[in-house]
């Protein structure tokens, strides 16, 4: 998908190669939902506009390049055949692109709104009333065109030290990867990534962003607003199941690109394969169905634990059989398959008859139900918890079912970790989610915990995928991987027995998996942080506890 940073490299493209030319011939295919408008300077070019579902994008290109599957004919643009080309803008640092036009002495303005699938074209006149549209739209007369409202995200052109610390005071919970998504315009992963990569700066949530980091982070904007600057090489990666391409070459992806003679014959090869990643499909109407997955999972478990509970709270029934079978023992012969006892603990002392196994003797038969009393209290305990960890769990999710529904985009970016985790794993060819930084296991509380991949993944987990207020866990000065204890809300406290079973895997997934007991530290993500130019997975910690435990790998 093309970012304003795309459009601002096809900008100066443009205004190097069409700027001055005249409009020879305009062509629209309805079916394929795509424009192009041929020009002539010293040679023939068609601006590309595309904004099919399944592909879209802008871009300039030889007429030869054209590549169309349909047999219908192509209607007429706005019957532009004549006008000469004065001056081309991107408006703002937006998706937006404006062509100002002389034809017939009259001034005409051309926008393109390359919105992906959503974009459109609008014919303006010198008052910028909108007079004609690629779209079916009703227009009123003297109906002025406007600027859809920038997201709430920082221009790279205009960026300063001071606004970007301020912005990262407000959002400090987001590591910087996420940050640079969803509040700098133009950004992708990919380029949150390649950022990081060019500046040195390994991932880090933006609340340990100080002056000197964020001046690095800055300057390395500017670096790249001018790396898009050149349009004369293309380079098409596919990162995560999705095609990308660039004027450069990505140090952050390590497999080697598709290489073009400029950007825009890259954009035109990215638009022209269908990508598998949600993007090209109905991201909303898979995330909304992935959400009400685990909703139904959730309610079957909270309902396969209540009869647990019914089950389960029957253990006191143990403990009267065995109290009756030591005041008896003088009755009870070895060999005997049950025996029938007037139950003293009832007023009406009503007979009951206890089963009994064969081959144990008086005083074992009492304390197997014993036994069984105690598993059973200490297992009822346990599914109480896991029933209101589940209930917890359940009303955060249908928090989030609900937001959606309100304001879909916002909700998405507001949720994006706990989103992650709800996507299909396992996915058609034409969807392909993508990879998480961590295995995700279940205590046998039912609380969740993630357990970091590597070095890197490591740093993600922490860092992109854990909350501020949850808990962190690490072997003490061994090298393992960085585990963390999801909440299923903010208000939650984990119990004694969450804490020594997170910690014990935290020690069967290090180096020291097979000692015999382990310290293992903990403490709040909040309390972690990533050190400049550090190692993938290093990270120094403050006001940790630290818990000595048998590496056990409990999650289910």
């Amino acid at each position: 998908m093309q970012t304003s940073f795309h459009i601002y490299s096809l900008v100066q493209e443009l205004n190097k190669e069409i700027l001055g030319a005249k409009i020879v011939s305009t062509e629209f295919y309805k079916k394929e939902r795509s424009a192009y408008i041929i020009c002539k300077k010293k040679s023939r070019l068609a601006l590309s506009f595309v904004y099919h579902p399944a592909k879209s994008g802008m871009f300039l290109i030889p007429p030869s390049k054209i590549n169309l599957t349909t047999r219908e004919k192509p209607w007429p643009i706005f019957a532009l055949e004549g006008a000469e080309i004065v001056k081309i803008e991107q408006l703002g640092f937006d998706r937006v692109v404006q062509v100002t036009l002389s034809h017939r002495d009259k001034t005409k303005f051309l926008i393109f709104e390359a919105l992906g699938p959503n974009g459109n074209m609008w014919l303006l006149n010198n008052k910028n009333e909108k007079e004609a549209t690629l779209r079916k739209k009703d227009i009123s007369k003297n109906e002025l065109y406007e600027i859809t409202p920038l997201p709430n995200r920082l221009s790279p052109i205009d960026l300063t030290v001071e606004t970007f610390l301020k912005l990262c005071q407000q959002k400090e919970d987001l590591a910087l990867t996420f940050f640079l998504d969803r509040y700098i315009l133009g950004f992708n992963i990919t380029l949150a990534v390649e950022l990081q990569k060019r500046i040195g700066i390994d991932p880090l949530p933006v609340s340990q962003i100080d002056s000197t980091i964020a001046q690095q982070i800055v300057t390395g904007l500017k670096d790249l607003v001018e790396s898009f600057k050149q349009f004369d090489k293309g380079y098409l990666y596919q990162v995560k199941g999705m095609h990308e391409a660039y004027p450069f070459k990505l140090s952050s992806v390590d497999a080697q690109p598709e290489k073009f003679k400029s950007l825009s014959l890259a954009v035109m090869s990215m638009t022209e394969r269908k990508n598998s990643k949600i993007e090209t499909v109905d991201e909303e109407n898979i995330i909304n169905t992935a959400v009400k997955k685990h909703i139904k999972k959730l309610q079957k478990r909270i309902e396969n634990v209540q009869n647990d509970i019914a089950k389960a709270s029957d253990y006191e029934t143990y403990k009267m059989y065995g109290e009756l079978l030591q005041i008896n023992f003088s009755k009870i012969r070895k060999g005997m398959e049950s025996i029938t006892l007037p139950n003293i603990f009832d007023s009406t002392e009503v007979e009951i008859s206890i089963p009994l196994d064969v081959t144990l003797s008086p005083n074992e038969n009492a304390e197997r139900y014993f036994k069984k009393h105690r598993k059973g209290r200490e297992g009822l305990e346990l599914l109480k918890r896991r029933f209101q960890i589940t209930t917890d769990e359940l009303a955060q999710i249908k928090k989030i079912q609900t937001e959606l529904e309100l304001q879909f985009q916002n909700t998405k970016e507001k949720y994006a970790s706990e989103i992650a985790s709800l996507m299909p794993r396992e996915q058609s060819k034409s969807i392909q989610a993508e990879r998480l930084p961590y295995r995700e296991h279940q205590l046998t509380s039912g609380l969740t915990i993630y357990i970091g991949r590597d070095g890197a993944d490591n740093d993600r987990t922490t860092f992109e995928f854990c909350k501020p207020y949850e808990l962190w866990f690490h072997t003490q000065q061994c090298a393992g991987s960085h585990v963390v204890m999801k909440y299923p809300n903010k208000n939650f406290e984990p119990s004694k027995q969450e804490i020594a079973e997170t910690a014990a895997i935290a020690a069967y997934h290090s180096k020291a998996r097979n000692d015999t007991m382990v310290p293992v530290i903990y403490t709040q993500r909040k309390y972690v942080r990533k050190p400049r130019k550090a190692k993938p997975g290093l990270v120094i910690v403050e006001r940790e506890k630290s818990v000595m435990v048998e590496p056990k790998n409990h999650a289910k």
